[in-house]
């Protein structure tokens, strides 16, 4: 689940200014550019009305002294509420509060040290725990015949450049490598090649032969895979224009099983991203 942070710090801090400092603060949280933007449409109203405009150097100067403590409280906001959602958060906005502990505003305060090394050791635990996940919903993918969904959660690590473990890695890649078979269906081979070229076991797809039936979509498709799959490009004898820039999954699409259904395919844990095929098959 997404952070929902509350409020309670902030309306402190606004709650302990006078009055006519609550819009400023306000603003501040928004950025200068927001107070000056504000101070200048202000000024052009007072002006046309023939009031005295504000004077922009001492508002500014007001949020500017006023934004160290709008962002701690905010920032400790953003904390309480990730502490008290750890368990089901997600990963990427644990990630996002820990980040911002080291905004020089946010560090310099005291209050927020304890409850900064607080996250930072929840953090670790979650990432652990996230770890040990996706690669037993790999395995158990795996151990079901589930090739491509294996294939699609591999490239979805919660951490980036974690490594992958090697045994899992050579069971995964000889399961896709025997996934591939001459007499499958073109569509299946787009399906397995748009699954592993975004997986870190890519350099052991290593099929023994091609498909008997290349299609033009197929053609097409280990063009545009060549970069990380040239092996496959060899193997049926496809040209990959040198310059051929690196390519991005696609995105997810739905499919119809034989009762016109519709289904979506593969899944993704907190943190990851989400790699598709081109309308897969079975896998």
């Amino acid at each position: 689940k997404r952070l929902r942070p509350g409020k309670a710090h902030r309306a402190a801090v606004l709650a302990d200014l006078p009055e006519e400092q609550r819009s400023i603060a306000e603003l501040a949280l928004q950025g200068m550019p927001a107070v000056r933007s504000r101070v200048k449409e202000e000024n052009v109203k007072l002006a046309e009305a023939g009031k005295p405009e504000m004077p922009e150097a001492s508002v500014t100067k007001m949020a500017e002294d006023l934004l160290p403590k709008l962002r701690v409280a905010e920032w400790l906001d953003r904390a309480d509420a990730a502490l008290a959602q750890m368990e089901t958060l997600d990963l990427r906005d644990v990630r996002s509060v820990v980040a911002a502990s080291d905004d020089p505003m946010v560090a310099r305060d005291e209050s927020t040290r304890a409850v900064s090394a607080q996250l930072k050791e929840a953090l670790v635990t979650k990432q652990a725990e996230e770890l040990k996940l996706w690669l037993g919903d790999i395995d158990a993918a795996l151990g079901v015949g589930r090739v491509i969904r294996a294939l699609r959660m591999s490239s979805q690590p919660p951490k980036a450049g974690v490594m992958f473990p090697p045994d899992l890695a050579r069971r995964l890649g000889e399961a896709a490598t025997a996934s591939l078979q001459p007499d499958d269906s073109a569509d299946r081979w787009i399906a397995v090649l748009e699954a592993a070229a975004f997986s870190p076991v890519r350099t052991l797809l290593v099929p023994a032969a091609g498909p008997r039936t290349v299609t033009d979509d197929l053609k097409k498709t280990v063009v545009r895979l060549g970069p990380p799959l040239p092996q496959i490009a060899a193997l049926l004898g496809i040209e990959v224009p040198e310059g051929t820039p690196k390519p991005k999954p696609l995105r997810p699409q739905g499919r119809k099983d034989g009762k016109g259904r519709s289904k979506k395919s593969g899944g993704q844990r907190s943190g990851g991203q989400r790699s598709s095929g081109q309308k897969p098959p079975a896998s």
